[in-house]
C-alpha cells in the first residue's frame, strides 16, 4: 500500500476511559497529536488506522454501518486490504434488515437509527464519525478475535483533499501552512 499512497502514517490504537467515550474531546486531543507530527512531517500525506464497531452494538446496528462504510469503499485500494477473518452477518440479519427501507445517505441520518436500536441510546462511533468528517474511505473490514470480536474497519484519509479549515483544526495554523506549502510545492513528488 505504501507505493500507491502518498507517504502514508498509520494512526495506531488508542483506549479511551469509558466515562469520555461519548465525548469528542479525546479523540479531538489524539487528532491534534497526529496533526502535530504531520504538521513537522507535511510529507506524510495520508492517514490509516483501524477503528472498531464494538461487539456490543446489535447485530443489525453492525450491518447498518457496515452498509453505510461500504458506499464510502476507496475501490482502487480496496483490494490491498486483506482480512484475516472477515465480517460475514448471519443469513438471518438479512431478513431482519429488510424492514429496513434503505442505507441512510449521511452520517447523521446513519447514526439517528442506530441510536434508536441501541439500548444504551450510542450512535456511530465518533472515531468512524471523526475519520468520514476528514473525507475518510474505506479499505475493508476485519473481525478482531483478539480484540472481543469487535468488527475493525480500515479507514485512510487523504489530507490533501481536506479544506482550510479543518487542516487547521487537526494540525493547527502553522502545521496547516507547513503541509500546504510542501505539497504546493512537491505536487506528485509524494
Amino acid at each position: 500500500m505504501a507505493r500507491r499512497v502518498a507517504s502514508p502514517l498509520e494512526l495506531g490504537r488508542s483506549f479511551v476511559r469509558l466515562e469520555y467515550q461519548k465525548q469528542d474531546a479525546p479523540l479531538l486531543l489524539l487528532w491534534k497529536g497526529n496533526g502535530r507530527y504531520v504538521g513537522s512531517r507535511p510529507e506524510c500525506a495520508t492517514l490509516f488506522g483501524g477503528v472498531s464497531i464494538g461487539n456490543d452494538y446489535y447485530p443489525v446496528s453492525r450491518r447498518l454501518m457496515v452498509q453505510f462504510l461500504e458506499g464510502r469503499r476507496k475501490e482502487d485500494l480496496a483490494g490491498m486490504a486483506v482480512p484475516r477473518r472477515a465480517y460475514r452477518p448471519a443469513g438471518r440479519l438479512f431478513r431482519l434488515m429488510g424492514a429496513i427501507p434503505r442505507v441512510p445517505a449521511g452520517l447523521d441520518e446513519l447514526s439517528a437509527p442506530i441510536a434508536d436500536l441501541e439500548g444504551d441510546g450510542k450512535g456511530v462511533p465518533i472515531p468512524i464519525k471523526q475519520y468520514l468528517k476528514t473525507g475518510g474511505k474505506l479499505l475493508g473490514f476485519n473481525v478482531g478475535r483478539g480484540f472481543s470480536n469487535a468488527l475493525d474497519a480500515l479507514i485512510l484519509v487523504d489530507l490533501r483533499n481536506l479544506p482550510p479549515a479543518p487542516l487547521e483544526r487537526y494540525l493547527d495554523k502553522p502545521g496547516a501552512g507547513a503541509f500546504s506549502a510542501w505539497h504546493a510545492l512537491n505536487r506528485g513528488v509524494a
